[in-house]
């Protein structure tokens, strides 16, 4: 009797090499559509999360905001709040407050006022912080990106006429005055809007 031959035909070789192909073809459009669909969420909670926390500061440093005036190189006074449509210095922000320090405080320890501002430039929007209250000679700001791919950034003041407005102080004859109302548009470069409003 003849001994039967172990091994495959040539047939059943094309037929396992077909099914592996589908079978490997699958799974790679199934990981590939995970990796691609993880990269979407991470991307979409980055972004959401830092328009959050930009969104955020802001409000922090609103509640905190105090009506105290400081001066420039020149010894003229800045107001306590000020808002202004158009950026003329390396430095300069659309909006900035003088904002209160810490006594004791378990979180935040003790510190003193500062004067901050949100300055928006080339669709990015940077959180500029002063080390020292006046703009005395070395008083450079430390300016940190807190927001990027923005559109448009606007920043309102509510007068007590009811009307906004882009800039503050109207006039100069009180710099110590706060607005009672402040208003802020972020518009982003993928179409979302946000829009808050805060009052005192």
């Amino acid at each position: 009797m003849k001994k039967n031959k172990l091994g495959f035909t040539l047939l059943e070789l094309l037929v396992a090499i077909f099914i592996f192909a589908i079978i490997s073809t699958m799974a790679y459009r199934t990981i590939a559509a995970l990796v691609i669909t993880k990269q979407v969420v991470t991307d979409s909670q980055q972004k959401w999360g830092d328009i959050g926390n930009a969104v955020n500061k802001m409000a922090v440093i609103w509640d905190r905001a105090i009506p105290l005036a400081v001066r420039d190189e020149n010894g003229n006074l800045i107001p306590a709040v000020l808002g202004k449509n158009k950026l003329s210095g390396n430095f300069d922000s659309q909006v900035e407050f003088t904002i209160a320090g810490f006594i004791g405080d378990p979180q935040y320890g003790s510190s003193a006022p500062k004067r901050v501002g949100f300055r928006y430039l080339d669709g990015n929007l940077y959180f500029v912080i002063w080390p020292y209250m006046n703009r005395v000679l070395g008083n450079t700001p430390v300016v940190t990106l807190i927001l990027s791919n923005i559109q448009t950034f606007q920043v309102l003041f509510y007068y007590p006429d009811k009307q906004w407005r882009d800039t503050w102080p109207l006039d100069n004859s009180n710099f110590s005055n706060l607005p009672t109302g402040f208003k802020m548009n972020i518009k982003l470069n993928s179409g979302e809007e946000i829009n808050r409003v805060w009052a005192l």
